[in-house]
This record gives structure tokens, C-alpha cells and sequence, in this order.
């Protein structure tokens, strides 16, 4: 049976000087970031540039000086002969990024108590929602974060451009050629990860890395 594989790497901000980094990000990256006040998403979006580097040496073995990084089309991705397809995600201190040879969308996301319902009022189509709330009430927070992340996943793959921000989403995988597959990236975390292929997902999740600046 044919696979796709797809790496998933991951880093935490409170391991890195995102501080100390910055020095080495693009003059495209430092446009972009001198638009983020906030101190917590500066930290994410440059470890998660770093990260990206990492994993494509690690996968690929170097980082070919004709991929470029660009956001165009409402989501990150590399441009360049041969250059892979990657999905960037971040929630409070942890960073992840996948590479993939299809189109890859991933969604991590910090798992606490909330109002499920009233989330899933407005995230779920009718069905969606009547399924949820059939849930017993201790299934509900893992059913939501399923939910959500696979949502986030699967509009990161296609580019928030080209899917209608707070609209129910049919999710009818079996029938339009996108796999997907959940797992937890760390403790309090959840994800879901999403693949245009038809083949089986074959995901390798690699342990927490220590990102280096140059």
C-alpha cells in the first residue's frame, strides 16, 4: 500500500533567546515581524522560521538558495524548484512545523477548560453540532479540540483566502482525496494534521528540538 509520509518537528520559546535570533531573520521576515507588538507571537513567529530551516536541513539536508518563503496566498509557504510543502502552527509556548511532499495543513492547539458549547455553536454546521452535543459531557473537550484542530488544519491546507472564515466546513475526507490524522504533540496539547493525498499517512513526529541560530 503507497504512503505519504509527512515530518512534523516542534520547539518550545521558553528552550531559545528568540531575542538573540532575530539578527538572522531576512529582511522579508524582519518587515513582517516589526508588524507583531505582541511579545508572545514575536517569539512564535521567529522560532518558527528557525524551525522551519531546521526541519528542512534535517529532512532535506540544506535549504536550497532558491526556496523562498512567502505568504501570497493567505498561509506560509516555500516557492522554488523542488522545494516541499510545509504547514506552520503555534499555541503559547510551542512552535511546529511540518514538511510534506503534498500539500500539508497543521493545527496544534493548547488544550483547557472552556465553553465548548458555545464554541461549537459557532464553529459547527447543524449536524456537526448535534453530533457534539450527543456527546457525554466528559467526551466533550476532546471532541471539541478533534473538532477544531481539523477545522484549522484543513483551512491552513487550502489557505484562509480561499475557505470562508467562521463558516461550517464539510470535513467529507473519504470523498475528496485528504487524509488526516490526530495526535498529541506534547502534554496539554492537541493536534491534527491534514494531507492532500490519496495514499495512507504515514506521520513521523519528532521529539522537541533545539533550534540553533546560525
Amino acid at each position: 500500500m503507497k504512503t505519504t509520509e509527512v515530518d512534523v518537528f516542534f520547539a518550545d520559546t521558553r528552550d531559545h533567546d528568540c531575542d538573540e535570533m532575530v539578527g538572522q531573520l531576512g529582511r522579508d521576515c524582519m518587515e513582517r515581524l516589526a508588524r507583531i507588538t505582541h511579545p508572545c507571537r514575536r517569539e512564535q513567529f521567529i522560532l518558527g522560521r528557525f524551525l522551519l530551516r531546521h526541519a528542512l536541513r534535517h529532512k532535506h539536508g540544506t535549504v536550497a538558495e532558491g526556496w523562498i518563503l512567502d505568504a501570497a496566498s493567505g498561509k506560509p509557504y516555500l516557492s522554488g524548484v523542488g522545494a516541499p510543502e510545509i504547514s506552520l502552527s503555534h499555541s503559547r509556548e510551542l512552535v511546529a512545523c511540518a514538511i510534506a511532499p503534498v500539500a500539508v495543513g497543521l493545527d496544534v492547539e493548547y488544550c483547557r477548560e472552556r465553553d465548548f458549547v458555545a464554541l461549537a455553536e459557532q464553529i459547527c454546521g447543524p449536524a456537526e453540532l448535534r453530533h457534539f452535543l450527543s456527546l457525554p459531557v466528559f467526551e466533550r473537550s476532546l471532541g471539541f479540540y478533534r473538532m477544531w484542530t481539523l477545522k484549522e488544519a484543513t483551512f491552513k491546507l487550502y489557505g484562509r483566502d480561499n475557505v470562508q472564515p467562521g463558516n461550517p466546513m464539510p470535513l467529507a475526507f473519504h470523498a475528496s482525496g485528504l487524509r488526516y490524522q490526530y495526535f498529541w504533540p506534547g502534554v496539554d496539547f492537541f493536534a491534527a494534521l491534514v494531507a492532500r493525498t490519496d495514499c495512507t499517512l504515514c506521520l513521523k513526529v519528532h521529539p522537541p528540538s533545539s533550534v540553533r541560530s546560525k
